[in-house]
């Protein structure tokens, strides 16, 4: 077992003085390198605030190819703690700005296009208060993609609904996609190894700042993520 409740204390008070200030709150967890444990940590800190939010915790995760929070939650391992998921609830909340684009756009026989919305879902975790995302990647067609893009609005409406919403970003060095979402959050988590040098996590800090967002702070963990399975995961 792999408690990260310590490492996530201080994010707590974190988010508790943003919440003081406004009625939602967005943070995200990014990483400069892949394996870092950023999921595991989004996950964590999701797990350990969603019992005290009246309005709930949602947990969206970027790397919509992996759906990881998902396949944890699906694991019948997590099923026997947490209760199955529930069906699925649309992620958009009426908002007709999406922080997410499917390209090109799907047009169906009868001359309609098929919408960005019905690509994203929430599914409740249980009886909890936690929602997972999962990105429906099987109703892609050949040559489409999804890209990220700016939706102040989109993360304005999910904070007057939402007391929590965690962003799970790519690390860096498989892509900028979460330099897109960052400067729509309230701040971003970078999650490192500690062999991870100083100044690629400056630089890094920087990019963020550069494009409008805010660096909340460096979580260095020193556990190994890689090879772990949604069974192992949920098992934590």
């Amino acid at each position: 077992m792999i408690d990260l409740r310590q490492e996530l204390y201080g994010l707590c008070g974190v988010y508790e003085q943003l919440a003081a200030q406004q009625r939602g709150v967005v943070i995200q967890f990014m990483g400069l390198q892949s394996g870092a444990g950023v999921s595991t940590c989004a996950r964590a800190f999701a797990r350990l605030l969603a019992p005290r939010q009246k309005r709930g915790v949602w947990l969206f995760d970027l790397d919509f190819y992996a759906n990881t929070h998902f396949k944890v939650f699906s694991s019948a391992k997590a099923q026997s703690l947490y209760g199955p998921l529930g069906t699925a609830c649309d992620a958009t909340m009426g908002n007709a700005s999406l922080f997410w684009r499917i390209q090109p756009e799907l047009v169906r026989e009868d001359g309609r296009k098929a919408g960005d919305r019905y690509y994203l879902n929430m599914h409740q975790v249980g009886n909890h208060r936690l929602y997972v995302s999962r990105f429906r990647n099987d109703l892609l067609r050949a040559k489409q993609d999804v890209h990220l893009c700016p939706a102040k609005s989109y993360w304005a409406n999910i904070r007057k609904n939402v007391d929590l919403t965690i962003i799970d970003a790519p690390a860096l060095n498989r892509g900028r996609g979460g330099l897109v979402t960052a400067a729509d959050t309230d701040g971003v988590v970078i999650v490192a190894h500690p062999a991870e040098a100083g100044a690629p996590i400056q630089r890094m800090r920087q990019q963020i700042e550069g494009r409008g967002g805010r660096c909340l702070g460096v979580i260095y963990n020193a556990v190994p993520r890689q090879g772990m399975g949604p069974a192992l995961h949920a098992a934590q």
